[in-house]
């Protein structure tokens, strides 16, 4: 009895010493503290902020409530882990200790903390102690060992913790502790195995919702891969992973979205292109024409009718070209061919010799001219300006032929047809 007394005065003097202790290193410490939590809120790096809380937790004596304060700058739950049990020696109140199990979102990570920190420490003093006890008398032998089997209990020893209740229980066959011990390990065994499993349960969904979410993002499915990180982190409301997904979700779907408008605009761009250079190419301005359809290749780089509508303007070119330099009516085969004309004694039949002559197509303005010039009457002119008309060169000039005319209703007549034209 004398031996216990001893043992709690010593206990109560450490506490004391420490509490003091404790306030004084923290008032000493308190702006070191301060600049930690301040480069931790500077960022939103998690491991940037993890390494400032260890830098700080590993060099400096703290409190639980700093230790909290800390974590829940943290998200991820093993960082947590691996700052608790770093600074776990230098915590000066670890009475209080218990306290940091709430900051972890998964119960076997605070459990494992425990068992890596205050139930060492505890099992360590418990099995000195044990040895100092051992001379006593039965009773307190066989309360130590009862002692033992709730750490070893509580350390999810399970097997061992029931044969040092046996033990306990040889010494007092009787006692209905021991046998509500023994009785409440295979509970806790139970209800430990069910909460991890569920544990695991619901990580296994998390992990399919994330992984079926990265399926649908890598197919451009943006809004419903979000939908399934959004699932996800409604099962893990802390857990970073599906924050992240979603900002990269969320970051893809602008990319998209830019790329969508980038290649619209491109597509609208090489359509008025496009439709510029066959303008150009009917209007005969072949060289610009080609031009634009180069300026429309690079627009749409994956597109061939650009290339296609080159090589026709180069051959209608070409053609063109032929045309003007085969195609043509000496002066002197010229003159035959008026003569030809002048030869027939009636108009109707000078019209037909001349109809023969320019359907061969190869007849100038000005010699049309002359040819039209052969008519005396301004009926017959008009109708002869008209079937030269699709076998000219320049059709766009044949508003000159007016001046062929000698009244009023024929050059009308020859106007309305030229606009119908």
């Amino acid at each position: 009895m004398k031996h216990n007394f001893t043992l709690l005065l010593l206990v109560f003097m450490l506490a004391t010493t420490q509490n003091s202790y404790a306030q004084s290193n923290q008032w000493s410490a308190i702006n070191k503290f301060r600049n930690c939590v301040s480069s931790m809120q500077s960022t939103n790096n998690e491991t940037t902020r993890f390494n400032y809380a260890m830098q700080y937790f590993l060099t400096e004596h703290c409190t639980t409530i700093q230790l909290q304060d800390a974590c829940y700058y943290l998200n991820d739950d093993q960082k947590k882990y691996d700052l608790c049990l770093s600074a776990y020696p230098n915590i000066i109140d670890k009475d209080n200790f218990f306290n940091i199990y709430d900051s972890f979102k998964t119960f076997s990570k605070a459990l494992k903390l425990y068992h890596n920190t205050q139930e060492s420490a505890q099992f360590a003093a418990f099995e000195n102690d044990y040895q100092l006890g051992v001379e006593q008398d039965i009773n307190s032998i066989f309360d130590l060992l009862v002692k033992k089997g709730d750490l070893l209990m509580s350390k999810n020893q399970f097997d061992e913790a029931v044969l040092i209740y046996q033990q306990a229980l040889e010494i007092s066959p009787e006692s209905e502790l021991v046998k509500m011990k023994i009785d409440e390990v295979s509970d806790v065994q139970f209800e430990l195995a069910s909460i991890l499993e569920e544990e695991n349960k619901l990580n296994a969904q998390f992990d399919l919702l994330i992984q079926q979410g990265d399926v649908k993002l890598s197919s451009n499915k943006v809004d419903e891969a979000i939908d399934l990180y959004e699932e996800a982190m409604l099962l893990k409301p802390g857990e970073q992973l599906a924050y992240m997904r979603i900002k990269e979700a969320n970051n893809w779907q602008t990319t998209l979205t830019n790329n969508i408008e980038e290649e619209n605009k491109k597509v609208a761009e090489y359509n008025f292109l496009m439709q510029k250079g066959d303008i150009l190419m009917s209007s005969g301005a072949f060289d610009d024409a080609i031009a634009i359809f180069e300026q429309a290749g690079r627009r749409l780089p994956q597109e061939q009718m650009p290339l296609i509508r080159v090589g026709e303007v180069m051959s209608l070119r070409d053609e063109l070209a032929n045309d003007a330099v085969i195609c043509s009516t000496p002066d002197e085969e010229f003159n035959f061919i008026k003569s030809s004309i002048k030869d027939k004694m009636f108009a109707d039949e000078q019209a037909e010799m001349a109809k023969g002559h320019i359907r061969k197509g190869c007849l100038s303005n000005d010699q049309m001219k002359e040819i039209v010039s052969i008519f005396s009457m301004d009926d017959d002119k008009v109708n002869i300006i008209k079937f030269m008309y699709d076998y000219s060169s320049s059709p766009e000039t044949f508003y000159e032929f007016r001046q062929l005319l000698t009244f009023s209703s024929t050059k009308e007549e020859l106007d309305e047809f030229l606009l119908g034209k």
